[in-house]
């Protein structure tokens, strides 16, 4: 169960007066500059050009929840949010503003995390001119040492931070808290979550927090992260000087927490936790230790090497096992870490149906057992060397592709975890010799070592109540499973991939070239369209989508729930000739993928590869439109997630909103939203077949290949593939009925009430707009969203502290005719919907009918304009805005002709012409999420 709290929180242990690579034999990457002022604080200055002109800094403070005493419980947390609410330079209420202005958006350029051991201050920013970083050095200044904590301020971010606590309240949250207390019950751990409790929230006083502040926000505790496009670093590390040589703590410095103990010499233990409304039932078999804490050396990485194989390869079998016909579970994992230089957890979990745990629990233990007694094959070796040295290959390919944003987050989780920054290049020669000199044997003896010992714990967390000794239970279930004798792995062989040869290269009949946009464009012979473009924004990657057939626009309206069927169970179902495991053996060392989505106007097979492997890439592509497995494991997995997904649908306000509010706001359109589960039952691989086989096999058909090739490499590629497959449909239907969606009226305003333990419930208006044909239009509509937006934050959260995150923004579709909305959202407590949804559709109609002012215009723009150019230097933006179907929308190439002159033109009278003609009040429709109050 310890796994879930490593996904749920932050790693972060640093503090010391040294790097570590003082005292590593690993090499730090050669262009990462470190220094550390007399006071002790540290700093990383990385000189890197991608995105140009920007730099994204970092403060990181070795401060978390785990400093706290018991009545301080979520005070870290509470500090950082303090950050944003008064310091030396910048006034209560206004930081977030004065950054807007200068082109950083809140959330986006502006924000920060609190963790265990951690709290991280994070800036993007939009130029690398002296008076920005100067700008950006000075908040971080503050944030050390210069938090007002004003007690006027403290009480009036409560609400904000109870919101929080909220929104994170859930289900799978419980659990995952019971989970830790079962597992580390003489550790502070899990009485020091980084949110805290309601009671400290509501009480903490000024005291205490400048008490918890000027005890661990101190010049040693700090470290200056700095990665950008900076020309001269001397001029950096200068300003580092001035704006933080003078730190100095106020107390000294205060000693680490004691974390208490990790729990041992209690043999077998097990625990289950009831949660009801749970999707499904989790369950762990976990064995936690003291964390041996070795140093960050070549020896410690290559154990870490050797123990990672082990848990891909029993990986690999509880991947194929999900699949056989009567699995128990639905999925399954083996994992190993350490964590927070306290606990090294080594585990093996599944999720499955409460009626099965037995089943389960069974087979994780045979599992685990047959991997430690006898090992792992030959085929199960090479394929998880294969996955690793590949991962490696293509880190070290990307490497001067890396965005600067990533790479500063990236460098202090490295830093705060005490590891060297290391180079992707240096990693991939390290890691060949390593996996050049393993046998699987090593593995095996790593895994053994791990799970020697007679302490296991087990955790049942989820849907299940068992009468009676629940503990004994389980425990008698894990040892009569240890009583029965276990077989070796059956030894598999990898096959060649089936599908290489199309027939003969396909023949180019046009070709055209937007030489502005340096995009080529062809037609084959059989009609297959050729979209392209050479970029060189993601180093050795290239990314291939075929757009095919009607998608939604298809689907066949007897049918219900045929788009949800069809989203689980095509990719699932393989090829004719290979499993989706067989498929990962195969291709364990090439770089290639497989999605599949239905779109709104077409179906979308997509993959990401390297130029080697290009040809592999649409090889894999293609034969899922030539041989479509439609295999009987894909409609078992997806009858096996059944029931967990209508428990989430119905007992969870977000599931309320993917399903009945989706639903409702396209008027009940069944394209939209599930089924009844008896209904969703129906469906086969039979009707999914006829379904798509037209789509598949010859309707209308483009293909993109954008990224790191050139254009002659990729048409031949394409040639071999599609292009030589049976010609297909020159043009698509107009489908002009089934582009006709309705958007519900004011007058049907609803509320959707649903039976939940979560008291939380979801706000939400709508005011329908339009399709984002005129695109002028729809980008100052994207604006508009953006000046709503923050009216809310100020109005809702800043003012009210009624909620900790609301959110607006604009939808404009390009499929349905008419068809696009604004949209609001928040969530809150239960008793506040309904005022808050009258509130919201107040605050727009008053931007509807009154002036919007030039700064909120300025501090709406001006962050938007910054990131248009980063926008455009992201591959993601040309394959799916751009080139995507861009034949059929040629239109599509004059918008990205337009994209930043039309957006830098954008007047504010033309956002408040739009206000008063789509958010006025008598345009609103609200659908509000609230649960059904229980009864005492």
């Amino acid at each position: 169960m310890l796994r879930s709290l490593l996904l749920a929180a932050v790693v972060s242990t640093a503090h010391a007066a040294d790097w570590p690579q003082d005292t590593s034999d690993l090499k730090a990457d050669p262009k990462a500059q470190y220094g550390t002022l007399e006071n002790g604080v540290r700093y990383v200055i990385l000189p890197h050009d991608e995105p140009p002109g920007r730099a994204s800094i970092r403060l990181y403070m070795d401060v978390g929840s785990l400093m706290e005493q018991d009545d301080q419980q979520g005070m870290a947390h509470y500090l950082e949010h303090m950050a944003f609410n008064g310091s030396r330079h910048f006034k209560g209420g206004e930081m977030v503003e004065y950054f807007q202005r200068l082109g950083m958006g809140f959330g986006a350029d502006t924000n920060a995390h609190t963790s265990f051991k951690e709290t991280v201050y994070m800036l993007e920013l939009p130029k690398v001119e002296p008076k920005y970083i100067a700008e950006g050095l000075q908040l971080f200044r503050d944030d050390l040492d210069g938090m007002l904590l004003n007690e006027s301020e403290i009480d009036k971010e409560r609400g904000i931070i109870l919101s929080e606590k909220l929104s994170r309240d859930s289900i799978e949250y419980r659990t995952m808290m019971a989970g830790y207390k079962f597992a580390m019950p003489e550790s502070i751990l899990p009485d020091r979550m980084p949110i805290g409790t309601e009671e400290m929230i509501k009480t903490m006083k000024r005291p205490r927090f400048a008490d918890f502040y000027e005890k661990y926000y101190t010049p040693k505790r700090a470290v200056i992260v700095a990665v950008g496009d900076f020309k001269d670093t001397e001029a950096v590390k200068a300003e580092i000087k001035k704006q933080f040589a003078d730190a100095k703590p106020k107390h000294g410095e205060a000693e680490e927490p004691n974390l208490g103990k990790v729990t041992s010499g209690y043999g077998i233990i097990a625990k289950l936790h009831t949660e009801m409304q749970a999707e499904a039932l989790t369950l762990s078999v976990e064995i936690p230790r003291p964390a041996k804490n070795k140093p960050d050396n070549a020896a410690t990485r290559r154990e870490k090497t050797i123990r990672d194989l082990a848990d891909m390869m029993i990986n690999q079998r509880l991947s194929k096992l999900s699949k056989a016909e009567g699995a128990p579970f639905m999925g399954a994992e083996s994992y190993s870490y350490e964590y927070l230089e306290f606990v090294s957890v080594n585990g093996i979990q599944a999720q499955c149906d409460p009626k099965n745990w037995k089943a389960t629990l069974t087979l994780l233990e045979t599992e685990l057992r047959r991997a430690i007694e006898h090992g792992f094959t030959e085929a199960e070796f090479e394929e998880a060397k294969a996955t690793i040295l590949k991962g490696a290959k293509l880190r070290a390919d990307q490497a001067d592709s890396r965005k600067s944003r990533d790479l500063a987050s990236g460098l202090v989780t490295i830093l705060a975890s005490k590891k060297v920054f290391t180079h992707p290049a240096d990693d991939l020669a390290r890691i060949s010799t390593v996996l050049a000199g393993l046998k699987e044997e090593d593995s095996h003896a790593a895994l053994v070592a791990d799970w020697k010992g007679d302490d296991v714990q087990i955790f049942l967390g989820g849907n299940l109540k068992l009468e009676g000794d629940a503990s004994k239970q389980i425990i008698e279930t894990f040892k009569a499973s240890r009583a029965k004798p276990v077989a070796a792995p059956v030894k598999e062989e990898t096959a060649a991939f089936a599908y290489t040869e199309f027939g003969p290269a396909g023949k180019v009949a046009s070709r055209s070239e937007a030489k502005d946009l340096e995009i080529s464009q062809a037609v084959f012979e059989n009609n297959v369209r050729f979209n392209f473009k050479h970029t060189e924004f993601e180093k050795g990657t290239i990314r291939v989508l075929i757009n095919f057939g009607g998608g939604k626009l298809s689907t066949p309206t007897d049918k219900p729930g045929i788009i949800p069927f069809a989203q689980s169970t095509f990719q699932m179902g393989g090829l004719e000739k290979h499993g989706v495991d067989d498929i990962r053996r195969i291709f364990a060392s090439r770089t290639v993928g497989s999605d599949f989505a239905i779109g709104d106007e077409a179906f979308l097979l997509s993959g990401r590869t390297t130029p080697a492997d290009l040809e592999a890439q649409l090889q894999l592509l293609t034969a899922y439109l030539v041989a479509p497995g439609y295999r009987e494991e894909a409609a078992r997995q997806f009858e096996k997630n059944l029931d967990p997904l209508y428990t989430q649908l119905q007992h969870t306000a977000e599931g309320v909103m993917n399903n009945d509010v989706v639903s409702f706001m396209h008027s009940g359109d069944a394209r939209w939203g599930f089924p009844k589960i008896e209904e969703l039952r129906k469906r086969t691989l039979a009707e999914l077949k006829a379904w798509l086989t037209p789509a598949l096999t010859q309707d209308y058909l483009e293909v993109t290949v954008l990224g790191d090739v050139d254009a002659e490499t990729a048409l031949n590629a394409v040639a071999k593939t599609l292009g030589a497959l049976p010609k297909r449909a020159e043009k698509k239907p107009a489908y002009e009925k089934e582009r006709m969606v309705a958007f519900p009226k004011p007058e049907a305003s609803k509320t959707f009430p649903f039976d939940t333990e979560i008291p939380k419930a979801i706000a939400t208006v709508y005011w329908p707009t339009t399709d984002m044909l005129n695109i002028k239009r729809t980008r100052r509509l994207t604006v508009l969203g953006s000046i709503l937006d923050d009216r809310l934050r100020i109005k809702v959260r800043e003012e009210l502290g009624d909620t900790y995150s609301p959110a607006c923004y604009h939808v404009a579709n390009d499929t349905f005719t008419g068809y696009g909305y604004m949209t609001t959202m928040i969530e809150c407590k239960p008793e506040l919907a309904v005022s808050l949804t009258k509130l919201v559709t107040e605050i727009a109609d008053k931007l509807s009918g009154g002036p919007i002012t030039d700064d909120e215009f300025d501090r709406a723009i001006k962050p938007m304009l910054a990131q248009l150019e980063q926008m455009r230097r992201d591959n993601r933006y040309w394959s799916m805005n751009v080139l995507r179907c861009a034949q059929e929308h040629p239109e599509r190439l004059d918008w990205a002709r337009s994209f930043v002159s039309d957006f830098s033109g954008i007047k504010k009278e033309e956002l408040e012409a739009l206000a008063k003609e789509y958010l006025g009040a008598k345009r609103a429709v609200s659908a509000d999420i609230i649960p059904i109050e229980k009864k005492q």
